[in-house]
């Protein structure tokens, strides 16, 4: 394990998401060994976990988080001897593990500790839920063998194992994981040994297989999944994992994903994180997509056939350097991850078209069609917290009810992105901003950071060139009297977005407003059958934004478009907007068409909509609650938190 990388501690953090005291300890390094056994959903555990004492203090005591764990044994490496510990309930963050060191510690020391655990049983799982996503063989595309994964963003590594569970603690690991035979593990780490088919004390045929991540990540970006995988190389650094039913499918879904790659260091510099794998996961991942280091998760309703919803990629492909490269230090400052992304993403995504068709009035129009789905989003999301809620601020106040759940939404990501491109126009341009991103990157590497760190460098780095009569007078004056108070802390909307092309939004709006006019009379087949998916999204976001077609027009829509059985209903990204519309419009067709869509998959996207769709709009009631209560084992435990408040099963 390389021991080259210094991570410094954020001394100023304050992280109220985690009970450990990292000002006064600080993780430098990880090993773990888990059992895991897919059959009875367990895991049993070994952590050693070398840290760092920053300052001293009469006592000595170690204070890790844990959810739902049952410590077994906790020991110094160093002595060789059983440490005294206790586990303390916490609150809805999760609990405490205090470990009492047998000897004096001083300044700088390290410290390493070996915490013998179990993982909880779905019996007496934590209310907060935990980062293990146990799939039955039925909820898999193969349907014979059960599945693990798990989602650790944003407070959840710590019932996966005891740890500082904050994003400004960042260490190296390595981990060794045991299944049984049939079965295979992947990481968020380099694969660096493994021995299949292998007989134990006990009788039982296991793999093992042993990981590496030299370069220091949060204990979030530890991700871990295991189930019947096959795999296949894309190419000398990529390769995707999935169930065997559906590895081709897979692999020509995510066949660019090298172009793809090679396109994000034109525009962010050096890929450091040696390869990029996908893990292909059923659908009832509750994401997208994961930025897991070396193996982004992907969920698998992305494989629609025609690699129009491949964009995903790109936008995990970004974190690479925005967000695992460069972290946010504690979550309030998310839209250091997933702005700079955003923005990144959608530069790539430019870039990757025009290298496909050098036409740059065509990419710009796109561009245009990405930003304003995301100011669609953005605006829904402002909608549903309310204008002066939190968590429309770019940056939280972090309060005593501030949970980092609930606060995860387009906010930070879109409200980011507008945020640089606001000051890629204050600065004079894509390439200056580009270019301070990749010094920004160099600076800040394998580092965790604040807002404040970010406003701080940004100021340093053009006041470095306000010299340089490249930075004209104009963006000299813009850059000195930047309003960063308002944009960061304010609630609500952006102060202004930026203008772009909307010559393909305005096709689809006009076409939209067409057929709120006419009731769906004068729209045809023939007037989309060219579209892209971003077009017919805008499309159908317009008409859910009015609420004004009845439910003859609706029926006539769905005839035309073939919405519910054509095209567009592999489509999940479609599908889910369609739902909506034709939920609003009492569309009874649609009810089952609907419950269908959230028992067959767990994207959060898709079903936290859908489900409060039902429940408050049409059908209305017991129907929602009825199929959420049927089907919550089958969600993530995140999702299905969220999904029950949303019902108002459980208070906010």
């Amino acid at each position: 394990m390389s021991q080259n990388i210094v991570v410094h501690p954020p001394l100023q953090v304050s992280d109220i998401c985690t009970y450990s005291d990292i000002t006064r300890y600080f993780t430098r390094k990880l090993k773990l060994e888990l059992d895991v056994d897919p059959y009875q959903r367990f895991v049993r555990g070994i952590a050693h976990i070398t840290l760092e004492c920053l300052r001293t203090e009469e006592d000595t005591s170690i204070v890790l988080d844990i959810r739902g764990l049952k410590i077994v044994i906790v020991e110094n490496t160093s002595t060789r001897k059983q440490l005294d510990f206790k586990q303390i309930k916490g609150g809805k963050f999760g609990d405490i593990l205090k470990i009492f060191l047998d000897v004096p510690v001083t300044q700088e020391q390290l410290v390493e500790v070996a915490v013998t655990y179990e993982t909880s049983t779905e019996a007496d799982e934590h209310p907060a839920g935990t980062c293990f996503g146990w799939l039955r063989p039925e909820q898999t595309v193969g349907g014979k063998a059960p599945y693990l994964f798990t989602q650790s963003q944003p407070i959840h590594a710590r019932s996966l194992f005891p740890c500082q569970d904050s994003p400004s603690v960042k260490a190296p690991f390595v981990a060794t994981v045991t299944v049984p035979s049939g079965f295979k593990a992947v990481m968020s780490g380099i694969l660096v040994n493994q021995k299949e088919s292998f007989e134990t004390a006990k009788g039982n045929i296991q793999n093992i297989y042993c990981f590496e991540q030299s370069i220091p990540v949060p204990s979030y970006l530890i991700s871990l999944a295991v189930g019947a995988f096959e795999s296949q190389e894309l190419s000398e650094r990529c390769r995707v994992w999935s169930e065997p039913e559906i590895i081709e499918s897979a692999c020509f879904e995510f066949g660019l994903t090298e172009q793809f790659l090679k396109t994000a260091e034109s525009v962010a510099g050096f890929y450091l994180w040696s390869r990029y794998d996908l893990l292909c996961l059923p659908p009832f991942f509750p994401y997208g997509g994961m930025e897991n280091p070396c193996l982004a998760f992907v969920t698998s309703t992305l494989l629609v056939g025609d690699r129009t919803l491949v964009y995903v990629i790109i936008n995990e492909i970004a974190h690479a350097w925005s967000g695992n490269l460069v972290t946010c230090a504690s979550w309030e400052h998310l839209w250091l991850n997933d702005g700079i992304a955003t923005y990144l993403a959608r530069k790539i995504i430019a870039r990757v078209l025009h290298s496909q068709n050098p036409n740059r009035a065509k990419v710009d129009a796109f561009f245009g069609l990405e930003a304003s789905i995301g100011r669609d989003a953005l605006q829904e999301a402002i909608h549903f917290y309310g204008e002066e809620h939190n968590y429309t601020r770019l940056v939280p106040l972090v309060q005593s009810e501030f949970d980092p759940d609930d606060a995860f939404s387009v906010i930070p990501a879109e409200k980011g992105f507008n945020l640089l491109l606001k000051l890629e126009r204050e600065i004079g341009g894509e390439e200056r901003l580009l270019r301070f991103l990749r010094a920004y990157f160099e600076h800040f590497k394998f580092q965790s950071i604040t807002t404040d760190d970010f406003v701080s460098y940004f100021s340093e780095y053009f006041e470095a060139l306000l010299p340089d009569s490249n930075l004209d007078s104009k963006h000299r004056i813009e850059l000195n009297n930047f309003d960063w108070n308002t944009w960061l802390y304010g609630a609500g909307q952006p102060p202004e977005y930026a203008s772009f092309d909307l010559s393909l939004v305005n096709n689809a709006r006009q076409l939209a407003q067409k057929c709120l006019d006419s009731q769906c009379e004068l729209l045809t087949w023939h007037d989309v059958e060219e579209w892209e998916t971003s077009q017919m999204v805008i499309f159908l976001n317009y008409l859910l934004a009015s609420d004004k077609l009845t439910y003859e027009a609706v029926k006539k829509l769905d005839f035309q478009i073939r919405f519910s059985h054509g095209r567009w209903s592999r489509n999940s990204e479609v599908r889910f907007i369609w739902l909506r519309v034709s939920l609003r419009s009492h569309y009874e067709p649609s009810v089952q068409n609907a419950i269908d869509f959230v028992t067959s998959q767990g994207r959060m996207k898709y079903v936290r909509p859908i489900y409060k769709d039902l429940y408050y709009i049409y059908p209305r009631g017991d129907l929602a609650l009825k199929t959420f209560s049927e089907n919550r084992h089958r969600y993530h435990s995140i999702a299905a938190k969220l999904i029950a408040r949303d019902l108002e099963l459980i208070e906010n």
